[in-house]
């Protein structure tokens, strides 16, 4: 039987720890924005919060939300949207958290220094806490392939790790890395580095081939050759 995971949400914030980045810039509409990460119950999921309109609507983060991926993501709710929400969600999952409400006064997150480092920052310090409930999880039982108009490749196969593989196809294109992510952290007296990364890379024999200089075929391990038109 497979051992169930709990569930992680962020601390309760307190005198000493508050988990928000007050008055910082929007990266598109240029708005003073202060962004908090509240606690969220059971099988809340993540949702963002829009505190500056009266009736403080909710955005769920799923993809029947999402409006727009042009330059930044934007989901909707009722004609209520928030831009741009990929920093921080990337850094809520890559931090294990499965139930957050994210307030804004704004309709985007603040730019910070334009990556998820500043959230991630955050999340440490609210620190995170195991709820009663299991986490609910995604598993793949067999190859998943999509391909796009533009002949980008997305393949999805089953792996006792959470591995991802990323080739750009190039004339001097480098070898797929293998980005292999830690273990999901867990809360801990132990203080931790300022910038510890969130995963580690190490270059593994490549998952994708390389059949000639001029097209561009992959052969993966399970199928015959795939050519993108």
């Amino acid at each position: 039987m497979a051992r169930l995971t709990p569930a992680f949400h962020v601390r309760p914030p307190t005198h000493d720890r508050q988990s928000r980045l007050p008055g910082r810039t929007s990266l598109h509409t240029g708005e003073k924005v202060t962004l908090t990460l509240q606690p969220a119950p059971a099988d809340f999921g993540i949702k963002f919060r829009r505190v500056d309109l009266e009736d403080r609507p909710f955005i769920p983060a799923s993809v029947e939300k999402v409006q727009k991926v042009e330059r930044a993501t934007t989901i909707a709710e009722g004609g209520v949207n928030v831009h741009t929400v990929e920093h921080v969600i990337s850094a809520l999952v890559g931090m294990g958290v499965d139930n957050a409400i994210v307030e804004m006064d704004a309709n985007e997150p603040p730019i910070a220094d334009g990556s998820s480092l500043p959230f991630v920052e955050l999340i440490k310090k609210a620190g995170l806490q195991a709820q009663d409930e299991p986490r609910r999880v995604f598993e793949v039982r067999e190859p998943l392939h999509l391909e796009s108009r533009d002949g980008s490749l997305l393949t999805i196969v089953p792996d006792k790790k959470f591995r991802i593989s990323c080739t750009h196809v190039a004339r001097k294109a480098a070898p797929p890395s293998f980005i292999l992510p830690r273990s999901i952290p867990r809360p801990t007296k132990r203080r931790s580095p300022r910038r510890a990364p969130l995963c580690s890379m190490r270059i593994l024999p490549p998952f994708w081939r390389r059949a000639s200089s001029k097209a561009a075929r992959w052969k993966a391990p399970w199928s015959s050759a795939v050519t993108p038109p």
